[in-house]
């Protein structure tokens, strides 16, 4: 008999992490994201929360309901259920990177800079992790990091023009007006209401 792949003994476990949501009570799922659709979270969480108990203890459930706490502001209770879903599934990505915005939302800079690096560890360039982590920086006051980690997305990303922008803004930091002002006016020039972009053109030349 032909022996497993490492992929697919990967794919089975994590299946395991799920699994028992796949099946559980779909009409309970659809409503949850029937009420996000139509603005209402907390109705989709309301609408979660009414799942059995051998859903509620998935990844998937954790996942979706740490989601739902960060669109409603409540980051502290987002943080955990983040950490809830990583527990359930301890080589998944997207929880410790969906737990970054959470932690920035509170301004926990130095814990979201160092969470994010965890995951860049074990997923290097990660796209959101690089990008949260580069703002996380830039709160910090580490403006050469975090232009170093806007510059390596928009290098990559050169459509996001979000990452440019910041790389403005860490070149003013810097005392580099002119950098920043080149930065700046490139943004403008396709996205000419950018508001961060227009103010920072405007710090640039001295106004």
């Amino acid at each position: 008999m032909r022996a497993a792949s490492p992929f697919a003994l990967v794919f089975v476990l994590a299946l395991t992490a799920f699994a028992p949501a796949v099946g559980a009570s779909p009409e309970v799922w659809r409503r949850s994201y029937a009420l996000e659709a139509r603005g209402d979270a907390r109705g989709a969480l309301a609408a979660l929360e009414t799942l059995p108990d051998d859903a509620r203890g998935t990844y998937l459930y954790a996942l979706r309901r740490a989601w739902l706490l960060y669109s409603l502001g409540r980051h502290d209770d987002a943080v955990t259920a983040y950490r809830q879903a990583e527990a359930a599934a301890p080589e998944a990505v997207e929880p410790r990177v969906g737990e970054l915005l959470p932690l920035l939302a509170l301004r926990r800079w130095q814990e979201a800079a160092q969470r994010a690096q965890a995951v860049l560890h074990t997923d290097p360039g990660n796209y959101l992790a690089t990008r949260r982590m580069a703002l996380a920086l830039y709160h910090l006051g580490r403006f050469d990091d975090a232009a170093h980690a806007y510059q390596q997305v928009f290098a990559r990303y050169p459509g996001d023009l979000e990452m440019l922008t910041g790389a403005g803004w860490c070149a003013l930091q810097r005392g580099h007006r002119d950098e920043a002002a080149t930065a700046f006016r490139s943004v403008l020039a396709v996205s000419p209401d950018d508001s961060s972009a227009t103010a920072g053109l405007a710090a640039a030349a001295g106004h």
